[in-house]
């Protein structure tokens, strides 16, 4: 039996293509002003819609999510596949353009595009299908409940007549919108919940796909920039006499942030970059290292005024208090791809190139610095009244060579904008390895103090986070009479941002290690300890003893190797991670196996699901394991991956991924296999040598001090 389901929310738009001939339709959110009637009879059609159909029976569907590698350019019209009746090579994926009429404010982050995408993309297909099964009905004289759309052909039951989506495509265009849409039932799913191949993941692997570096127009030049090496800094007196000389050098330019180098290609840049001579003002925050950072820290957790009146009774009233204090270093994003963008200004247009995580704010960040600034506060006024996009700015958005959360911000597009602005020539920023180390928006530090009050029999009766430098704390979901948690906002003159799984990252660290504390002072097993407390969480209560059964907990292990576990909800998932270590001085750290499971709810794509939890829990590792961001004299110290390493494939360990089945609406995948790993790999580690690791990444020092 299917359901109904009524687009309603998100009122859909239809359109003829090409001149008449084509059907097309959008989703208007938020009762957009323009519609996608206004490209009626125009020749050269330019889609703005969600789905198109032309007579010659090429189906396109536009995603409006980024590209990044999680899989959304296949996972998304998958879903729009099995209502539409199409096998997945059928269509053809295109990004979507930058449109706020038609798509909303477009930003990809925190695993939603699946979770969001869920209903939206499914509805798509099924309007389509059933206004291509109407176009049939009327065309043939028979009623609709005599036709069926099955592998992009709509077949009249009897068998005498068929006629492809393409040959109905005009006719469906004129056919009215329905109110209501039948959506498939789960057991009568075809592609949903089957591994599918990555739409053109070939390129990938041939090197034919392009991501933001590959942008190639005619003219191109190409720009690299040098920022202060101390945050906030500015130049103050620039030679560029030795950079100019260099071959192939055009232009040296100041900008807001830096100091940039134009040149025919990438090479003159960087070396006319390391030719320039700049005196900096390094400004405030020169003398700042990850010493007095930790210092600053500690005073204000020293000044905290203190927990909350429930929280301090319940620890009165507690049979024991425990305290630990846990610390998480800055972290960098390290993407592949470096960070880049190219800009043309011309016939009073800025055509932007930029893989980025938030499209939306790249239009709006090159109008602002693309225009004067009357003509960016009048059309920011126009827009937002008619909830429009800057018509003067073309987005075009790449595949991204990693996002992670770095490409959620747009400094690099300022910074392309004001480079091609003042060469008047169309500019490729590529920022060096080291530029995207030392001048990123990092993973907060912070410092975590930790209290807890047992009973008699080891139990928390009471819980408290205080997080210093960190944006939030951790709902402990474990069975806890009474819990809470303070933050305590410091600034630090680092430029911090969003970095994968945000705040769950030190919150998984924080939440898991201390409650892995707690099985030890009650002196139970720590899955045992974790599964009473776990009674109203069903869900996580099932990845964790599925995870400790498929690792084989309380089995006899090889001689000096050890487990730990720890679990996380987040992101509408569930995931438990046990990691099998051994540790000596003599082999140092040696990770046998990982184990790992997710309930993510209803799976659209179970390949995708898995690849994203083996990368999860590698970028997880790695700042576990490697790297850190330290500074030093206001300057990161790190400068490329001889020094910020991140995990490589001879050093990556054997990694086992389940996905436990579920029947409840998508949960996100992208981000929920980092926060469990650093804990996981700690608790092992205590297991392995009664040492507590309260601080990240992992040193030999600190466990053989």
């Amino acid at each position: 039996m299917n359901s109904d389901h009524s687009p309603a929310r998100r009122e859909f738009l239809v359109t003829t293509a090409a001149a008449g001939t084509g059907l097309l339709l959008a989703f208007s959110l938020a009762s957009c002003a323009r519609s996608a009637s206004s490209d009626r009879g125009s020749k050269d059609f330019q889609p703005n819609g969600w789905l198109r159909i032309t007579p010659d029976n090429r189906i396109t569907v536009f995603v409006d999510e980024a590209e990044m590698g999680q899989g959304v350019h296949t996972a998304l019209p998958q879903l729009l596949a099995e209502e539409l009746e199409v096998d997945l090579t059928m269509i053809e994926v295109e990004q979507a353009p930058v449109d706020n009429s038609v798509y909303g404010w477009q930003s990809t982050g925190g695993s939603t595009s699946i979770r969001e995408g869920w209903e939206r993309f499914r509805q798509a297909g099924a309007v389509a299908r059933e206004m291509l099964i109407a176009a049939a009905a009327q065309t043939w004289q028979t009623p609709a409940e005599a036709c069926v759309a099955r592998d992009g052909v709509i077949t009249h039951i009897a068998g005498e007549r068929r006629a492809t989506y393409g040959e109905l495509a005009a006719m469906a265009a004129q056919m009215p919108v329905p109110g209501n849409v039948r959506l498939k039932e789960p057991g009568d799913f075809r592609l949903i919940g089957k591994s599918q191949p990555r739409v053109r993941g070939e390129d990938a692997l041939n090197g034919s796909a392009r991501y933001g570096v590959d942008v190639d127009i005619p003219g191109l030049l190409v720009a690299t920039i040098v920022h202060c090496p101390v945050f906030g800094g500015r130049a103050r007196e620039i030679d560029s006499k030795k950079a100019l000389a260099v071959s192939g050098v055009r232009q040296v330019v100041e900008i807001d942030s830096g100091v940039a180098v134009v040149a025919d290609h990438f090479w003159a840049a960087a070396k006319g970059a390391g030719a320039l001579d700049i005196v900096w003002d390094f400004g405030a925050n020169a003398d700042i290292s990850s010493r007095t950072i930790r210092q600053l820290f500690s005073r204000h957790a020293d000044d905290f005024a203190g927990m909350e009146q429930e929280l301090a009774v319940a620890l009165a009233g507690a049979d024991r208090k425990i305290e630990a204090e846990y610390h998480l270093p800055y972290q960098a994003h390290a993407t592949p791809e470096p960070m880049c963008c190219t800009v043309h200004i011309h016939d009073g247009i800025c055509e932007v190139w930029s893989p980025s995580q938030k499209p939306s704010e790249v239009q709006a960040v090159a109008a602002r610095f693309s225009m004067s600034s009357a003509e960016y506060l009048l059309q920011r006024a126009k827009n937002k009244l008619l909830k429009h996009s800057f018509d003067s700015v073309r987005v075009h958005n790449t595949l991204l060579g990693g996002g992670f959360g770095r490409r959620l911000k747009s400094d690099f597009v300022m910074e392309a904008v004001q480079i091609a602005k003042a060469a008047e020539a169309p500019v490729k920023l590529i920022w060096s390895r080291e530029q995207d180390i030392q001048h990123g928006y990092y993973r907060p530090a912070s410092l975590h103090r930790m209290t807890a009050g047992v009973d008699e029999n080891g139990s928390p009766v009471m819980w408290h986070q205080l997080a210093v430098g960190a944006s939030d704390y951790g709902s402990p979901y474990y069975d806890i009479p009474v819990s809470g948690g303070s933050t305590v906002d410091v600034n630090t003159g680092v430029p911090t941002g969003p970095w994968r799984s945000v705040s769950h990252s030190w919150n998984a660290f924080v939440v898991e290690g201390f409650i892995d504390e707690l099985a030890a002072h009650a002196g139970e097993d720590p899955l045992a300890f974790r599964l009473r407390l776990l009674k109203r969480q069903p869900r996580l209560k099932a990845v964790a003893e599925m995870a400790a059964e498929k690792a084989g907990w309380g089995e006899a292990l090889p001689q000096g190797h050890h487990l730990g576990i720890a679990i996380h909800p987040g992101f509408g998932s569930y995931v438990a991670q046990v990691v099998e270590l051994s540790a000596d001085k003599t082999d140092g750290i040696r990770i046998h196996r990982i184990v790992s499971v997710i309930d993510c709810g209803r799976v659209v794509n179970p390949d995708t699901v898995l690849a994203q939890m083996e990368g999860g829990i590698l970028f997880g590792l790695t700042a576990t394991l490697t790297s850190a961001i330290t500074i030093r004299k206001g300057r990161v110290e790190q400068s490329n991956f001889h020094d910020f390493p991140i995990l490589r494939i001879d050093e990556t360990p054997p990694i086992e991924a389940y996905i436990m089945p579920g029947e409840e609406s998508p949960g996100g995948v992208g981000e929920p296999g980092v926060p469990p790993i650093a804990p996981a790999v700690v608790n092992a580690l205590y297991a392995a040598s009664g040492v507590r690791i309260r601080e990240l990444p992992v040193t030999m020092d600190k466990l053989f001090s």
